[in-house]
C-alpha cells in the first residue's frame, strides 16, 4: 500500500518528535519457542512479517503489562482459527520480561493526526497489515529503533523494536541466565 502525501507528511512530523523509551515489556511465548535467544532473535517477524513489521524485517514484539500479553495470544488465536481456546502445542509457555531501550521511539498511541488515526484503525484486522506496514516501512527507513501502537484487542498497548535500527543490548531478556539455568536437564 502507498501512502499518500498527506498521510507521509503527518507520518515526518510524528518522526521527528520521535524520544527515548526505556523500561521493562512483556512476551508471552509458546514452548516450542521457550529458548530466551529465539526470544529476542526477531526471526519470526523477519520471515513472515506482521503488524508494524514488513517481512524480511527481524522484529521483536512485547507488550508494555502482562495482562496485554496474554491478551495478545487469545485474540491471536482466535484470528487464526475463529475461537479462543489454545491448542496445547501452542499454549503461551512462558512470559519473558525484556528491557528493552531504544533512544528513538515512535508513540503511535498517543493522540496523532485525524487522518492517521483513520489509516490505524484499519491496521488490527487480519490481512489488514499493508497499512501498518506501509507505515513503519517509512519508519525504519528514518531510523526509529521501535514503535508503541494500541493492541488490537481493543485495550492496552504493544511495543515493536526493529533489531536493525537497535543498539546491541537494546532488547534483552532481563533474567536469561535464570531461565537458561531452569531449562537444564535435573540430574539426579
Amino acid at each position: 500500500m502507498n501512502l499518500g502525501r498527506a498521510d507521509r507528511a503527518h507520518l515526518q512530523r510524528l518522526i521527528a518528535r520521535a524520544s527515548p523509551l526505556a523500561g521493562d515489556f512483556f512476551r508471552s511465548v509458546a514452548f516450542r519457542h521457550i529458548h530466551p535467544d529465539d526470544v529476542v532473535s526477531g526471526q519470526g517477524a523477519r520471515l513472515r512479517g506482521g503488524r508494524f513489521v514488513p517481512r524480511g524485517v527481524a522484529a521483536v514484539y512485547a507488550s508494555l503489562v502482562e495482562e496485554t500479553a496474554l491478551r495478545e495470544v487469545t485474540g491471536r488465536r482466535r484470528a487464526i482459527s475463529g475461537r479462543s481456546h489454545i491448542d496445547l502445542r501452542d499454549y503461551p509457555g512462558m512470559i519473558y520480561v525484556l528491557r528493552i531501550a531504544t533512544q528513538r521511539n515512535l508513540d503511535l498511541s498517543l493522540p496523532v493526526p485525524r487522518e492517521l488515526k483513520n489509516l490505524l484503525t484499519r491496521s488490527p484486522r487480519p490481512g489488514s497489515h499493508s497499512v501498518s506496514q506501509a507505515l513503519v516501512a517509512i519508519s525504519i527507513e528514518a531510523g526509529i529503533q521501535s514503535v508503541v501502537f494500541p493492541s488490537a484487542t481493543g485495550s492496552g498497548r504493544n511495543v515493536v523494536v526493529y533489531l536493525p535500527n537497535a543498539s546491541a543490548g537494546g532488547v534483552i531478556v532481563l533474567n536469561r541466565a535464570a531461565v537458561l539455568a531452569a531449562l537444564l536437564p535435573v540430574k539426579v
